[in-house]
């Protein structure tokens, strides 16, 4: 009878080279490309979407990394770079729609054209209240002053409306 050796039990090539889809628990099994440790966490198309869509809405890290069913952990250290451009992520949505409805508009689509009129006219909108608004900042009230101050103001300006008649005994702190 021909003995078998271990390598047709255990075939060394099918140990090294793990063609499966999924783990025992049904997580994908990701190509390793000789990088010690653990994979990156690679996500979907529509994940990231969803990641971005998160970020448009100021969500918390916590919250998306929740909705996308990965720990918070994982989340920052795979994305980020992405997690810290939340703030800017409601403008760059902004820009993208603006950019590809000017593109449909001189295209020739007509309902574009309405649409990035409508865009332009809001955005003068809110840039006039903006400088209305900060024209308003800068037009604070006096701060009130104390009966000491008010009467050291009004000696100074009696003392300047004088022209100089008085000499300097109006001035205030002026002792003799």
């Amino acid at each position: 009878p021909a003995t078998q050796s271990s390598a047709d039990f255990f075939p060394v090539e099918g140990i090294l080279d793990d063609v499966r889809e999924t783990d025992l628990f049904g997580n994908p099994v990701r190509a390793r490309k000789g990088e010690r440790g653990r994979p990156r966490k690679e996500l979907s198309e529509k994940d990231l979407d969803m990641l971005e869509a998160g970020l448009v809405q100021g969500w918390p890290t916590q919250r998306i990394a929740e909705a996308l069913n990965i720990g918070r952990s994982t989340l920052k250290r795979n994305f980020g770079p992405l997690l810290k451009g939340r703030d800017m992520a409601p403008d760059r949505l902004q820009l993208a729609i603006f950019a590809a409805t000017a593109r449909k508009a001189v295209s020739g689509d007509m309902g574009a054209v309405r649409q990035l009129r409508q865009m332009l006219t809001e955005n003068e909108q809110r840039a006039a209240a903006a400088r209305m608004s900060r024209a308003a900042e800068d037009e604070q009230p006096e701060a009130a002053v104390g009966k000491k101050e008010r009467a050291r103001r009004e000696a100074k300006q009696a003392s300047e409306d004088s022209g100089g008649l008085w000499g300097g005994d109006l001035n205030p702190g002026n002792w003799h």
